[in-house]
């Protein structure tokens, strides 16, 4: 049901995949929608792509996806929106990825880090609820946990950056978590969605960050000191984490153990 379409302009190449049968005039327009990007950063865009789908099992029948994602100076931005249409759901994704752009060539004008943005866009996550896609079930009978591969995952965040960046990233991207390094102290810290839908700020125990609490909610790690690889994965074979958040005693760094839906593990790493 999907076919792609590669298109090279003299610029800007662009990946498209969208579902069989999509008009290929709307495509050119999409394809401009995203072109507009390089007038934001004097560095080539590469790897422009942009996968739209309409999710099965979806509340809304009119509901559409966007993953959009872009590499500048080397490093991936990523971005995933939805929209009643396959226009607006790429717009969607276009204006993240262009915030995105914006602050890292140090514009100003770009808002998407501040505290009222930020908290206007927590406020609509309670709102926007039963508009997200279905989730799957976690796959708990798919594969027991002695035969769940440990899979290396990189992060979405790989230069280090502040927390509003942070949460900024965690909803742009639409991740129930994120790994971080932070800018402010160089340790690696988790931001995700709490069950109260605020946001949740895991970090090593003692790290200043325990007084980042002006939107966030600081949380620090439930082991004292940093443990073996071994442990953490034993300790999710048993209880069954959503994610388990981990200072690595071999290297020192925080990492974090996810249930894939294939049944694996993920073990994300800081850069």
């Amino acid at each position: 049901m999907i076919r792609s379409a590669d298109v090279a302009s003299t610029e800007t190449p662009i990946h498209l995949t969208v579902p069989k049968g999509f008009p290929p005039q709307l495509e050119d327009e999409l394809r401009r929608r995203l072109e507009r990007l390089r007038q934001l950063t004097d560095q080539p865009l590469l790897g422009v792509r942009l996968t739209l789908r309409t999710p099965a099992g979806h509340k809304r029948t009119d509901q559409w996806v966007a993953d959009a994602s872009v590499v500048v100076g080397g490093r991936p931005l990523a971005a995933h929106a939805t929209g009643p249409d396959a226009v607006g759901a790429t717009d969607a994704a276009v204006e993240r990825l262009r915030r995105q752009l914006r602050r890292t060539a140090g514009t100003e004008v770009a808002t998407r880090n501040e505290p009222r943005v930020l908290a206007k866009a927590l406020a609509d996550l309670a709102g926007n609820a039963d508009e997200r896609p279905a989730v799957r079930p976690r796959p708990r009978t798919r594969k027991p946990p002695e035969l769940r591969d440990l899979l290396p995952v990189r992060t979405w965040a790989p230069a280090p950056e502040g927390t509003f960046d942070a949460v900024a990233d965690l909803l742009d991207l639409d991740l129930h978590f994120l790994l971080f390094t932070h800018a402010r102290t160089r340790e690696d810290a988790v931001v995700h969605r709490r069950d109260d839908l605020r946001i949740g700020l895991l970090h090593p125990p003692g790290s200043p960050l325990a007084d980042d609490s002006d939107f966030v909610v600081p949380e620090p790690s439930r082991y004292p000191e940093p443990i073996p690889l071994a442990q953490a994965r034993n300790e999710m074979d048993v209880l069954d984490h959503r994610f388990l958040y981990f200072i690595d005693a071999a290297d020192g760094r925080g990492k974090v153990i996810y249930l894939r839906h294939d049944g694996n593990y993920g073990l994300v790493e800081p850069e």
